[in-house]
């Protein structure tokens, strides 16, 4: 039973695409294809870990290894081509933030090791808590996206604004210079909540906006051939209708980056 993504076939599958390299002489089946496919979405962000790590030794800033992490584990929507969506193994996409869910719980809140190669490049404090707030949301908003949201426009929406997440924090950090603090008032007279640190408005705007959100859901309409022609518009009207979609869609997810709570 196939995934009900609008799309009868998807024409970049792993098979397809090595039958056409000519590295296997017959296709593969549906679930060796998927099985496969999700196999290398673990080799990804196994390769993105270990980079993590050594961002965070080399450079000493933890929230860049962080985020890091954060944007380039969100770009896993960029193999979804690769699994066959005849066969009920093209849920095998969740594979790894099912995987890190139980992780990041289990590290988090049972194992509680600040030493633990996760916590030094997921957290921003090595505090192995912090796992269980922004990461472990992460992942649950992945489990989601993939098995309910899976080669769709709302699926890579979704994941695009969540690279932009990841992004702003990056070009905040190398390039911010206009600094404001997010407060948020909670609790009624006299009680306050900190929120989301100190933040950028390059970082939100130009890192957020722009090239995390706006530039994920061209990349990713691009490379999983879902709504790219929607996305880019067919004629000038259309395009010009479609840009300030894809603009709206970047101010909220900049709006709700600029506002978030410290952690989340």
């Amino acid at each position: 039973m196939s995934a009900s993504t609008g799309i009868d076939s998807i024409t970049n599958t792993l098979s397809t695409i090595l039958l056409r390299k000519n590295i296997i002489p017959t296709p593969l089946s549906p679930i060796t294809n998927n099985i496969a496919s999700a196999v290398l979405t673990i080799l990804y962000v196994k390769l993105v870990l270990e980079i993590g790590t050594l961002i965070r030794v080399k450079f000493g800033v933890p929230e860049l290894s962080r985020k890091f992490v954060h944007f380039a584990a969100c770009s896993i929507v960029m193999f979804w081509p690769l699994f066959d969506v005849s066969h009920w193994g093209w849920r095998l996409n969740v594979t790894v933030p099912v995987v890190m869910s139980l992780r990041l719980l289990y590290k988090g809140a049972i194992l509680k090791d600040p030493e633990d190669e996760d916590v030094q490049s997921m957290s921003r404090t090595s505090s192995p808590s912090e796992l269980l707030y922004g990461p472990l949301q992460m992942t649950l908003i992945m489990c989601y996206v993939g098995l309910t949201q899976f080669m769709t426009f709302t699926g890579i929406a979704i994941m695009a604004s969540l690279v932009g997440d990841g992004t702003a924090a990056l070009v905040g950090i190398q390039y911010g210079q206009h600094k404001y603090y997010r407060m948020v008032m909670m609790g009624g007279s006299g009680s306050s909540l900190s929120g989301g640190g100190e933040k950028s408005v390059e970082g939100s705007v130009i890192g957020g906006m722009v090239v995390g959100t706006v530039g994920g859901m061209i990349l990713f309409s691009y490379v999983c051939n879902v709504g790219y022609g929607d996305v880019i518009g067919d004629g000038k009207e259309d395009a010009v209708g479609r840009w300030r979609m894809l603009i709206a869609y970047g101010c909220v997810a900049a709006v709700v980056e600029a506002t978030s709570l410290r952690n989340w």
